[in-house]
């Protein structure tokens, strides 16, 4: 069965990607817990949407993705797109070590193997002419109890085309490290309750790099997307918190990307 892990090195050219950031506005605290965990629905196309779609008797793939109208970003979600489709494939073709048995076991529950990718799109201006990120949520069922859902975000300056890792977005990379640490531990703590586990919220929510790889930006400033087993259960679902700007300045980060003058 598949862990789930099976994307991670090639999915991240840039190392450790940004998955989101926020915004202009000082605003409070927003953290929300979701609904059990479940395949996502890509329903419809929407506009200026493209999709790779594939279907067989062993998988079902549906991947959605945005275009901006923009090149040089467009181009890099479509090859964003494809690298994912092309890795799930490709860990479907590896053969698994197969019990010796006589013959195929009638018993044997036949599945279908799913790769399902929806997005939302948040930018971090009001004109929308500078910082974006894109959220992907990432459903795979490869077999076992439950399939396994990832987040992921890529930032970009829409002006410029360029993906935007965490060093681009803060001039202080090791400084907002520590302040999201402590505002997303205290957040989620809250949010969590006493039934919250410690340790996996402590190690979760620590000021790695790998834990808040999955940001978003926003018009109030960003977004930490934790997955599940991150900061908590399968059974609590994934966590958001929503962190304000003003609480990340002294990490210096690129104003001029939430539209603000310096």
């Amino acid at each position: 069965m598949n862990d789930g892990k099976w994307f991670t090195a090639a999915w991240w050219p840039h190392g450790v990607a940004v998955r989101a950031m926020a915004a202009v506005a000082i605003v409070a605290m927003a953290v929300s817990c979701s609904t059990p965990v479940r395949a996502a629905e890509p329903g419809a196309p929407r506009d200026n949407e493209a999709s790779i779609t594939l279907r067989e008797d062993d998988f079902d793939i549906d991947v959605r993705y945005p275009r901006f109208g923009q090149a040089a970003v467009d181009d890099d979600l479509a090859r964003w797109a494809a690298h994912i489709v092309a890795a799930f494939r490709q860990g479907l073709a590896e053969p698994e070590p197969q019990p010796v048995a006589s013959g195929p076991d009638p018993n044997a529950h036949r599945f279908v193997n799913e790769l399902k990718v929806t997005y939302d799109v948040s930018r971090a201006s009001a004109k929308g002419d500078r910082g974006a990120t894109v959220s992907f949520s990432i459903w795979t069922y490869t077999g076992g109890a439950h399939g396994n859902l990832d987040i992921i975000t890529l930032s970009y300056d829409i002006a410029s085309g360029a993906r935007l890792s965490f060093e681009d977005i803060f001039a202080d990379a090791e400084g907002a490290l520590a302040l999201l640490s402590s505002y997303c531990y205290e957040a989620l703590a809250e949010t969590l309750g006493p039934d919250r586990v410690e340790d996996m919220l402590r190690g979760g929510t620590s000021p790695d790099a790998d834990n808040y790889a999955s940001l978003a930006l926003t018009p109030e400033g960003v977004r930490v997307h934790f997955p599940p087993y991150q900061v908590a259960p399968w059974s609590s679902g994934p966590q958001q918190v929503d962190v304000p700007l003003a609480e990340l300045l002294d990490a210096g980060p690129r104003l001029e990307l939430w539209g603000v003058s310096h």
